[in-house]
């Protein structure tokens, strides 16, 4: 008590400036000391000040200098030779059957809800074109006070448009038959396929390196896809790479037995997109493509943050729709946004089991606003003289992704003789002697020798002359404050 009183008759000003004092003439930060020397002339006194302040500032310049590269210019995109030792990932294939509904399934669903004569034709012509309908042909859709009338007794609502046709949809990935089962195959080698929902609809999915998150079940009804036991029967991969030594390799999605499809040659870690890339054919389409993979280090992920390296994994998600994450699917939510910002509702085909769900388009507005904007949807920007409207989306890229360049796309001929329906090729004949990589050229380790360096180099300063200063003014302060003289 009576240490606490002695300091508290003493003049304030003097027991700090005597501490400031004190603390400089014992840190180790060079030139310091020079300050307070009563030997020194005030212009020497003012040399090492302005020599303490130059450089405090340019200390203070260069680290935020590095600062400013660790969080902005921390990774690149470098390129790798040694091909010889790669496993290429061979692009998937999303096939869409015109046909969607099961007939058999439908004339069932017909009896139980009392849905005859006419009005079942009625009904069938509008939910295939329903379920073949996209930005570029929602127009189509038939529309009549027929239409109407069936939808009112069945009493179908728009926001259960695509859960009916998914019943009304046999997955034939399940079909006991293995001819007439949807597979994709390569020789004996059978590589899983799922159905998917996408922008053009019920569509199967195979040699993909997406989980079953990205599927039909999964988006509709918010649960896995149910076990597949005539594939687990088979020697089943996943998906189908090769190396530089292979010869050619392919793969085939067949097992279609509608009139005709619309095939998708994408990256394995993407999937299809509704603008571009898409191949209608009524036989069979074979496709030779080349394909250059976009790779990461493993530290990538742990070492930087998603600002730092301008791209995101799968499972880094910041999407509302989708529980993952790629860029063809950034791009779908953007669709949904800004479909409900001009139209006031979302088609059907778009997941929407979210906290708060999105008004589903009933058919009549899928037909009037939806094609009057169809360009902007599509590419989310449009054109109107000078001026370029944009959605306001943006996208990251994929860290893991590959370039695929279509080389070549024939008609099958014959498919449906040879294949017993109708399908999809893809061959893979060349090999690529390059990829990307992305990786980390400047680590938090880098970071704190670059801050380091540069405290050293202006001051003298280190980590000891950093704990020093904790020191002064945590314990050595509070002794001074009790009235101990150190």
């Amino acid at each position: 008590m009576e240490s606490l009183k002695t300091f508290k008759n003493r003049k304030g000003p003097r027991t700090v400036i005597h501490f400031m004092v004190l603390y400089f003439n014992n840190c180790c930060i060079h030139g310091f000391r020079y300050l307070t020397r009563a030997m020194l002339m005030f212009f020497e006194k003012f040399l090492w000040f302005t020599l303490l302040v130059v450089s405090i500032y340019f200390c203070i310049v260069v680290c935020l200098s590095s600062i400013d590269r660790y969080y902005t210019k921390s990774t690149h995109i470098g390129l790798e030779r040694n091909y010889i030792f790669w496993n290429t990932t061979l692009p998937s294939l999303t096939v869409c059957p015109m046909d969607r509904l099961n007939i058999s399934i439908f004339a069932e669903y017909c009896r139980k809800n009392g849905v005859k004569g006419s009005q079942k034709d009625i009904l069938w012509d509008f939910l295939e074109n329903l379920a073949n309908s996209t930005y570029i042909n929602f127009q189509n859709i038939p529309e009549s006070d027929q239409i109407d009338q069936v939808i009112k007794d069945i009493g179908l609502k728009a926001e259960n448009y695509m859960q009916l046709i998914y019943n009304l949809t046999y997955d034939k990935t399940y079909e006991p038959n293995i001819n007439e089962r949807i597979r994709c195959v390569d020789g004996s080698t059978y590589i899983h396929v799922r159905q998917v929902l996408t922008e053009w609809g019920l569509c199967y999915l195979g040699n993909s390196m997406l989980t079953d998150q990205y599927s039909s079940r999964y988006f509709i009804f918010g649960e896995s896809p149910k076990p597949n036991k005539y594939e687990q029967e088979l020697s089943l991969i996943q998906c189908q790479v090769g190396s530089f030594f292979q010869r050619d390799t392919q793969f085939t999605l067949r097992g279609f037995s509608g009139p005709a499809i619309i095939a998708f040659a994408h990256s394995a870690f993407e999937v299809s997109k509704v603008d571009s890339n898409s191949n209608y054919a009524e036989d069979g389409i074979m496709y030779d493509l080349s394909t250059e993979e976009i790779v990461a280090e493993e530290n990538l992920e742990h070492e930087t943050t998603i600002a730092m390296r301008k791209c995101r994994f799968y499972h880094e998600s910041n999407l509302t729709h989708y529980p993952f994450y790629s860029r063809n699917i950034c791009q779908q939510e953007c669709r949904i946004n800004l479909a409900y910002r001009i139209c006031k509702c979302i088609p059907h085909f778009y997941p929407n089991r979210i906290a708060n769900p999105k008004k589903v388009c009933d058919y009549k507005t899928l037909r009037s606003c939806f094609p009057r904007h169809a360009k902007f949807f599509l590419k989310l920007y449009e054109e109107n003289g000078n001026e370029e409207k944009h959605s306001g989306c943006y996208c990251e890229q994929n860290c893991l992704d590959a370039v695929v360049t279509i080389k070549s796309i024939d008609p099958m001929a014959n498919a449906k003789h040879l294949l017993q329906g109708i399908g999809s090729q893809l061959t893979v004949k060349t090999w690529p002697q390059t990829r990307l990589k992305r990786q980390v050229i400047f680590s938090l380790t880098d970071l704190l020798v670059s801050i380091g360096g540069t405290a050293g180099l202006f001051l003298g300063f280190s980590v000891l002359g950093f704990v020093e200063v904790l020191y002064f003014f945590t314990i050595r302060l509070i002794w001074q404050i009790l009235g101990y003289s150190l």
